[in-house]
């Protein structure tokens, strides 16, 4: 190639790569420019819009935005804005003592969940978000689904995350926007959106979280510490719970509040406690989607011993199941181990309103749960790492001990977590907060001074055979 023909060259590689870095700096502006006028909407532009457009519906349409208690009518309720199982319960519950009780949220657990479990999806209040870019509508739905449910709803039930406005420059504004509209806000705990690990005290607990959700474990600590204090000064109700030591305001505590349907769940016709390992196998059944929490490799090493000792044992480990197969499996089991480290969850829960013995551990301090609530009546095996082995082996050989448990735990769930629990509990919280009626809810669950062994007797006795919670045994 020729001196010439180089230079042409040169000049053409030159030419064309400012062509095309001009070209990347355009799309880099562009794209700057995108990025500028977004955050000038959602810190510019949206927020003010919204409250000016708050303070004209408070005073162009105060009757039907502003939440007034009265006697002639029940407040409305709405649970959001995660999809989790006991908002689908509360909900279901509250519905058929007559409320107008929804769900609210912004997708749902399809492995687990099917779409008609809830009621209310962020992205399909309005038929216009399927005709708007997807970006704008994820600025505006949030402003858009406050007013829509604000016209519909009277108290609203959150997590430690936030609610409606959780997304946008108004998060720690909302419980004092949804007051100015006469709306209560009721709070409680459910995982994630409490945990602080400076604070945990369960050193195992705190190992777990740290395995499984390390990054968000210590990066998001300062934002749950503040969505705790905002909803503990703020909220008309918080519902206690000891298993999260950052929570230092609830006014009312029982030993676990979610609610099941306990029709739904309810013991499998003819099942039998039959085998004691011996002449016959047991099934045993964990759920271990959180192993490092659960303990799960302490439960198959107790299993994997009695084998060897030559016990006959069917451990099955259920992961990712609908409902309905889950369901299936734990009705035909002998046995569930829940975890091993700290209380009980919703498996437990489901064990038990199935009649199963469930094994489970409360590593935390509990005194106050024994004393000031239900805890002395809670019929789950404790057990740990250190004696799994030992607390099994006993199930294992003893049908008859299997029997006696499973049907006190069928009683437990049924008086503390059914669906007619459920709306005692909800109703004695209305009553105070919506009603302004002196109820007394930190003795409500009192072994001794508490009114809520006598409020469970008198629903029994005044219920239905053909209500939603009709199953008494």
């Amino acid at each position: 190639m020729s001196l010439r023909a180089i230079l042409r060259e040169i000049d053409r590689v030159l030419f064309f790569g400012a062509i095309r870095n001009t070209r990347d700096l355009a799309q880099a502006g562009l794209g700057a420019l995108k990025r500028g006028l977004r955050l000038v909407l959602i810190y510019v532009v949206l927020p003010p819009l919204f409250l000016a457009a708050l303070y004209l519906l408070k005073k162009l349409a105060p009757g039907r935005a502003v939440s007034r208690a009265s006697r002639d009518r029940k407040p409305r309720l709405v649970w959001g804005c995660n999809p989790l199982a006991n908002y689908k319960f509360a909900s279901r519950a509250m519905a058929a003592k007559g409320y107008e009780a929804k769900t609210f949220v912004g997708n749902f657990y399809e492995r687990i969940a099917f779409k008609e479990d809830y009621d209310l999806y962020r992205y399909e209040l309005f038929d216009v978000y399927r005709r708007l870019p997807r970006g704008l509508v994820e600025l505006v739905e949030p402003y858009l689904s406050f007013i829509y449910l604000i016209f519909r709803f009277d108290i609203f039930h959150f997590a430690y995350e936030g609610g409606i406005l959780a997304a946008t420059p108004l998060r720690f504004q909302e419980i004092q926007l949804l007051h100015m509209f006469g709306k209560k806000v009721i709070v409680a705990p459910y995982g994630g959106d409490a945990h602080v690990l400076q604070l945990m005290r369960n050193t195992e607990y705190k190992f777990g979280q740290l395995y499984h959700y390390k990054h968000n474990s210590v990066f998001n600590i300062l934002r749950i510490r503040r969505w705790i204090d905002y909803f503990s000064t703020h909220a008309d109700f918080c519902i206690g719970s000891i298993y999260f030591d950052a929570i230092y305001r609830y006014d009312i505590l029982p030993v676990n509040y979610i609610g099941i349907d306990c029709d739904e769940w309810r013991p499998p016709e003819g099942f039998e406690c039959r085998n004691n390992g011996r002449d016959g196998p047991v099934s045993v059944v964990h759920t271990p989607n959180h192993r490092m929490i659960k303990g799960t490799e302490y439960i198959v090493a107790a299993v994997e011993r009695l084998k060897r000792e030559g016990y006959q044992i069917d451990l099955r480990l259920l992961e990712g199941l609908k409902n309905a197969e889950l369901k299936r499996i734990l009705g035909e089991s002998d046995i569930l181990v829940e975890l091993l480290i700290s209380g009980y969850g919703l498996s437990g829960l489901e064990g038990m309103a199935l009649g199963k013995p469930v094994i489970s551990n409360f590593q935390t301090e509990t005194a106050v749960l024994r004393h000031y609530s239900y805890l002395n009546e809670c019929p789950i095996v404790q057990a740990n790492p250190d004696n799994i082995y030992e607390k099994l082996k006993e199930l294992v050989e003893s049908p008859s001990r299997r029997r006696e448990l499973g049907e006190a735990s069928r009683r437990y769930a049924l008086k503390f977590h059914s669906l007619l629990s459920q709306q005692i509990m909800w109703e004695q919280i209305y009553r105070q907060i919506w009603y302004g009626e002196p109820v007394d809810l930190m003795l409500l669950y009192h072994p001794l001074l508490g009114s809520y062994a006598a409020l469970y007797e008198q629903a029994l006795a005044g219920h239905s055979a053909g209500s939603a919670c009709k199953t008494v045994n």
